[in-house]
């Protein structure tokens, strides 16, 4: 009657997971659209008013209306990687798995931590004998940084040399990769320790964290096939241990490797096609990229299809991957019967595939995916490479 009883809860528990993950996908969606052009448009309005500033020479106008723009961008990107954290949690993201060298994922997470630890405490890297693992590398980042912040904010501000924040590996005797990252904080207490794993739930104050950190930790490292466990006693503090198995010796696991993108840049003007429902989003992109490429947008696809069924041609076309009314799926299925070559030139744009079906076509695609909200350059950047890949379309008649 017991194991019943606890199926059931673990059956009831799941749902609610599911149920929580969708929600979570869909609101992620959601915001992603007008945090795109709220980002975009603020970097636009940063470089106009540094180009201002440079013919009119410093002031203390100038130089306040910067910092202003400069603490909205601080801003925005705090709420991009909340809603980066949303998505996560919805588990809708596909895993890109490799054999990983974890001491080199430790030490870029020790850099990128470095800001939150030396003020803390000593930290202490004691590393043993440790077997590759075979999983995703930015993932497995994560989880190491969220670890050793989650460390550093467990250890009162000042007395760092009181402190301690200690990182040991290992290969246990089932030949495992083990890390143990132990920090000398308040500790945990007892009755909080058991739920500590779940989604949204946090000791952390208002504002510190968002309560799925370590929800994303324990779905990323089962996922991978592993464990990641906690001993912690109140004024005693904590230690998160993750056990990994280790990668096979061979290189017949079938594995891909991730598409790079790097690749020479084009100098070239190119014909774009933009195509998304939000009216706001085509604006900020066009104001983006116009001054490098010709670029003609809808926010509609049916209509962008009419004016490629009349014989028009793109060196590219960014497509939303949910849209009301014709997906860019859809377009693409379309384009795949009667414009092949136009078909192979897209690059999907997405706040996050929070569908079955959006999900099953970015695993299987080989095109292009760039996630919203977008750091401009960076979509400049990206774009000169697929261009620099990619001969002119050949022009038809209407």
């Amino acid at each position: 009657l017991q194991e019943l009883q606890t199926t059931r809860e673990r059956l009831v528990h799941a749902e609610k997971m599911a149920a929580v993950g969708t929600l979570a996908a869909g609101v992620g969606h959601e915001i992603n659209n007008p945090l795109a052009y709220i980002i975009s448009n603020l970097h636009y309005i940063s470089a106009e008013v540094r180009d201002a500033a440079q013919r009119d020479g410093p002031s203390a106008r100038w130089s306040e209306v910067e910092q202003a723009l400069g603490d909205a961008l601080t801003g925005a990107d705090r709420v991009r990687r909340i809603v980066q954290d949303l998505k996560t949690f919805s588990r809708m993201q596909p895993e890109r798995h490799q054999r990983v060298d974890l001491r080199a994922v430790l030490e870029l997470s020790f850099s990128l931590a470095d800001a939150e630890l030396r003020h803390r405490a000593r930290v202490v890297k004691d590393y043993g004998e440790l077997p590759n693992v075979r999983g995703d590398e930015t993932r497995l980042g994560q989880v190491f940084l969220n670890l050793l912040v989650n460390a550093a904010q467990a250890i009162p501000e000042g007395h760092a040399d009181q402190h301690e924040i200690r990182v040991t590996t290992r290969r246990n005797e089932q030949g495992q990769a083990v890390v143990a990252v132990s920090d000398t904080g308040t500790g945990i207490p007892p009755e909080v320790l058991p739920r500590i794993f779940e989604p949204f739930f946090t000791t952390k104050p208002q504002g510190v964290g968002t309560g799925l950190g370590l929800s994303i930790c324990h779905s990323y490292v089962q996922n991978m096939g592993g464990d990641i466990r906690v001993r912690s006693a109140p004024g005693r503090g904590t230690t998160f241990e993750v056990v990994l198995p280790p990668a096979m010796e061979t290189s017949s696991s079938g594995e891909h490797p991730a598409v790079s993108i790097t690749g020479p840049a084009s100098t070239s003007r190119g014909r774009l096609l933009i195509i998304d429902d939000e009216p706001l989003l085509i604006a900020a992109l066009s104001r983006t990229l116009a001054p490098e490429h010709e670029v003609v947008a809808f926010t509609s696809a049916r209509q962008a299809l009419e004016r490629l069924r009349a014989g028009e041609r793109y060196e590219l076309i960014l497509c939303d991957l949910m849209m009301p009314e014709m997906t860019g799926m859809e377009l693409h299925e379309t384009l795949m019967r009667e414009a092949p070559e136009q078909a192979a030139r897209m690059v999907f744009l997405t706040g996050g595939a929070f569908t079955e079906a959006a999900h099953a076509f970015l695993k299987t695609t080989r095109l292009p995916c760039l996630e919203k909200p977008f750091e401009p350059e960076a979509l400049r950047a990206r774009l000169r490479v697929l261009l620099a890949r990619r001969a002119p379309p050949a022009s038809v008649s209407a």
